[in-house]
């Protein structure tokens, strides 16, 4: 009897710590007491036009770098290449980019990306109509931007060309997995559409460290912000993606997914240019690529959220204590150093 009793309170305590992984969601009415929502009709509409009209420029500073302004002997160039060097677009977005828009915009509503959003409502801090109107809002400003690099695109490349370069899980095999390049198209789509997933999921992630973070003092996060967004799209480069945001990753999309298919002469030469050949249904395959590295980058950028917030209950309540005992598991460093206040304390 005794011994019965011993393993239920030993599976309680059990199931309580495994719980406190997740005791960062707040999703219980008793636990969102302090989700906020706009006190007046007026104050609704004043953060959805900054919504809106925030996630319009963030998308044209950051996908608008994907716009073709011309074409190279058939190759196609796009804005971004002005930066000259992939550590300066990493700049670029982290303190021009998203420094222009906190700097206008924080005094409203600055989201500007559902995946901020949705992890806002997943703590507690929004209310759920508020998160879903906020979202729809930026969805709204990402079409709109897709709009506009539609429209400078075309107006530079005309039909030659597609209006700007997508994220394309081909592309994205071919970049990062070098034992790919010679790969059947199926493969690549397979491997590039996972390793997607995989890198938006870890960089969306990264990014709302530095928003949501409780061990970050609020007058120093807006910087650690930039700089983190920095980091993340460095990361994104290198691994062939770097939406970080699943509504200016849309907008990215939208030009080729709204006013493309395969038979239109601009995306027969994107192909070309993707795949070098137009046999055996190459434009089917790049327009696989299209969708399907779409499909991944929306995945992986609304997982983030729900792996972020599992992530901190996790990382107080196993990691972080682990790692402090392993680092101070016969550490006698403190001991064995002196500095010259200990003196003045010993007189």
């Amino acid at each position: 009897m005794v011994n019965k009793q011993k393993n239920n309170i030993t599976l309680k305590s059990s199931w309580e710590f495994f719980k406190s992984w997740f005791s960062y969601f707040n999703l219980k009415k008793s636990t969102r007491i302090n989700a906020e929502k706009p006190k007046d009709l007026i104050t609704w509409v004043i953060h959805g036009f900054s919504e809106v009209i925030g996630t319009i420029l963030l998308s044209l500073f950051l996908a608008g770098l994907s716009t073709v302004i011309k074409l190279a002997k058939a190759k196609p160039v796009v804005i971004e290449e002005y930066l000259i060097h992939p550590a300066l677009v990493g700049f670029f977005a982290g303190f021009i980019a998203v420094g222009i828009v906190l700097f206008i915009f924080l005094r409203w509503s600055c989201d500007l990306n559902p995946s901020v959003t949705l992890t806002r409502y997943l703590n507690g801090t929004n209310d759920g109509w508020y998160a879903s109107f906020k979202i729809f809002m930026q969805f709204i400003g990402a079409l709109l931007a897709g709009l506009i690099i539609y429209a400078v695109g075309k107006s530079q490349v005309g039909q030659e060309f597609v209006a700007n370069m997508p994220i394309n899980s081909i592309s994205a095999a071919d970049k990062v997995f070098a034992p790919f390049k010679n790969s059947s198209v199926d493969t690549k789509l397979i491997t590039g559409s996972i390793w997607i997933v995989f890198v938006e999921l870890s960089i969306t992630t990264i990014l709302l460290v530095p928003i949501f973070s409780p061990r970050i003092e609020g007058k120093y996060r807006d910087t650690f912000i930039m700089a983190i967004i920095s980091f993340s799209v460095w990361m994104g480069i290198l691994g062939g993606t770097a939406a970080i945001n699943p509504a200016r990753g849309l907008a990215q999309q939208l030009p080729i997914l709204m006013f493309e298919n395969s038979n239109t002469q601009g995306f027969q030469a994107y192909t070309h240019n993707l795949l070098g050949n137009l046999e055996n249904n190459a434009t089917s395959y790049a327009w696989n690529g299209v969708v399907s590295g779409t499909i991944s980058m929306l995945i992986g950028t609304f997982i983030a959220p729900l792996f972020y917030i599992f992530l901190q209950g996790f990382t107080e309540k196993v990691f972080n204590p682990f790692v402090v005992k392993v680092i101070g598991f016969k550490n006698y460093k403190a001991k064995n150093m002196i500095k010259p206040s200990m003196n003045d304390k010993n007189k």
